[in-house]
């Protein structure tokens, strides 16, 4: 009785653990072993970020790496000899739907001008930004030398009806450059 009951959590334990063929169906890349080399596969009709983990024997610590996988297609990885690769996570790639924002990217875009922050004379604080809205948003600021030789580009997030001083850190110059909603 008590090896029965044993066996039955034993393959509880197992079903609970093991992937199921809906968790597999839904992944859009694959990965396939063709002799020493291994391929990625994308199903998908979106291009795919693929975390790939890469176990070799005798080696302690297993490789990380992430690939671009275009939409239906393949690409083959640079992983070649003995050892096991995993996908561990996919997303979409950057400006794909559902792929995450890219920060940087919308700072740089033209066409994202202040509306809730402004720049101002604090008095003794020097250059203040402050945050008219009641929401958090996130700004680039950019620091000139009197020249205009050289620039350094900083970032930063104001709450909702925030003041923040801002040092010129050795520029003659400080200009707002863009502000965007706070990631979640």
């Amino acid at each position: 009785m008590l090896r029965a009951t044993a066996a039955i959590l034993i393959i509880l334990t197992v079903a609970a653990i093991w992937p199921t063929d809906a968790d597999a169906k839904s992944r859009c890349v694959r990965i396939q072993r063709q002799g020493n080399i291994e391929t990625l596969y994308n199903t998908c009709n979106t291009c795919v970020v693929a975390s790939i983990i890469r176990s070799r024997p005798g080696n302690a610590v297993p490789v990380g790496r992430e690939f671009n996988v275009q939409a239906n297609s393949e690409f083959p990885s640079p992983f070649k000899g003995p050892g096991r690769s995993r996908i561990k996570s996919e997303r979409a790639c950057p400006g794909e739907k559902g792929a995450e924002k890219d920060l940087l990217e919308s700072f740089n875009k033209p066409d994202t001008q202040p509306q809730c922050v402004s720049m101002v004379q604090g008095g003794d604080n020097g250059v203040m930004l402050v945050n008219k809205c009641n929401m958090c948003k996130a700004v680039a600021i950019e620091r000139v030398t009197a020249d205009g030789s050289a620039r350094s580009r900083d970032y930063m997030a104001l709450a909702g009806g925030a003041q923040i001083p801002v040092r010129a850190n050795g520029f003659a110059g400080i200009g707002l450059l863009a502000e965007i909603d706070c990631p979640n």
